[in-house]
């Protein structure tokens, strides 16, 4: 593929007509660009990446999802993801994604918040690969690589429980995890996250780790013959340390 990545500032993004408009999406609004563009720098978004063929440039797009998109950027010299609000987006902010990331964050869960306004979220750029992806590319004999991430996946997911704040998509948590370069895993995307009585982020990724996609590697991995649901439901009842450590040893982890 003929093609680089380079950095642009804000105001290369803004001299360029084409590159404006891609920060409005799916509609080509300039209007709403502008707006974007002004957010970007009242929160101190130094510039955006951009990647660069023979014929053309584009935004280093991310993601994209039916909240908004995500672009890849810098802003005090550090990379970032940014988030931005589609133009046919059914929520009129990213407020409440940003306060769910917030709460995530003081629990030490999720990538930073490090800045965010109505339309805008700026998040820390996690480097790595979906645990969907990473899961599938395993070997078999790396099962103590295994064990170590699905420990601390685990453990993040009884964080978000212990505060009530349930994460919404981590029953399908192929793109919600983010395994990076140093094995640590990084859960993502709070858009559908609220404060629940019952918060289901336990089960719901013991649900995607032993009925998903990858279940019957992982569980041949931790050479567990069938899910054990009678301890998944025990921690759905009481939710307690106990009954989580005995659902990770029923798990071979």
């Amino acid at each position: 593929m003929n093609e680089k990545i380079t950095f642009s500032d804000l105001k290369k993004i803004a001299a360029s007509s084409d590159l404006l408009l891609e920060l409005s999406f799916p509609t080509r609004s300039l209007e709403y660009a502008a707006t974007i563009l002004r957010e970007l720098e009242e929160i101190g978004v130094n510039g955006i990446y951009l990647v660069e063929k023979p014929s053309f440039s584009r935004l280093m797009i991310l993601g994209k999802g039916y909240r908004g998109i995500v672009v890849r950027g810098a802003m005090r010299n550090l990379d970032v993801a940014v988030k931005i609000l589609r133009t046919d987006s059914p929520l009129a902010s990213l407020f409440r994604e940003a306060e769910a990331t917030k709460l995530a964050n003081e629990v030490g869960v999720g990538p930073r918040l490090l800045g965010y306004s109505s339309h805008v979220l700026v998040l820390e750029f996690i480097d790595g690969v979906s645990i969907g992806d990473w899961l599938e590319n395993l070997e078999y004999a790396e099962v103590d690589l295994l064990k170590n991430v699905l420990r601390k996946c685990f453990h993040q997911a009884k964080a978000l429980d212990e505060i009530g704040l349930d994460h919404g998509e981590l029953s399908d948590a192929r793109k919600h995890i983010i395994v990076k370069r140093d094995l640590n895993p990084v859960i993502i995307d709070f858009g559908k996250s609220g404060l629940r009585k019952k918060p289901s982020n336990v089960t719901s990724l013991f649900s995607y780790l032993t009925y998903g996609p990858q279940s019957e590697k992982t569980l041949s991995m931790l050479e567990v013959s069938e899910p054990p649901i009678n301890e998944v439901k025990e921690y759905k009842r009481r939710m307690d340390s106990e009954s989580f450590e005995k659902l990770l040893q029923a798990l071979n982890l």
